[in-house]
């Protein structure tokens, strides 16, 4: 899986390309806490360009979420493909993210 972090002011992106499991998973976790260190972070993981998730990426994400809400911050997932849209409604994470489609994304990030 490729990792690509785009920062501006307190808002930072994080872009997923490729697999988020077993495999990758812990590389997410440590890219999100060498990145994510202050209070108040405005968090969006980009998963356009995701081909597929697993349990341990379901894991990972639940993780983030945790992580960054002790920090008092917010995190959002963006431009989720219809099969990784679908593993979010199956394990009821739809209730947990803020989800955003590509215009909300658009008009709310501006990397």
């Amino acid at each position: 899986m490729e990792i690509s972090v785009k920062k501006n002011e307190n808002q930072i992106l994080f872009e997923l390309e490729g697999s988020l499991d077993i495999y990758t998973s812990l590389d997410l976790k440590s890219s999100l806490e060498e990145n994510v260190k202050e209070n108040n972070p405005d968090v969006v993981i980009d998963l356009d360009k995701l081909t597929y998730i697993d349990s341990s990426g379901i894991g990972i994400l639940i993780k983030a979420l945790n992580y960054i809400q002790g920090l008092n911050g917010k995190l959002c997932v963006a431009n989720l493909k219809p099969a990784i849209e679908k593993v979010f409604k199956v394990s009821g994470l739809t209730s947990y993210f803020e989800i955003l489609s590509s215009d909300e994304f658009k008009s709310r990030y501006s990397f």
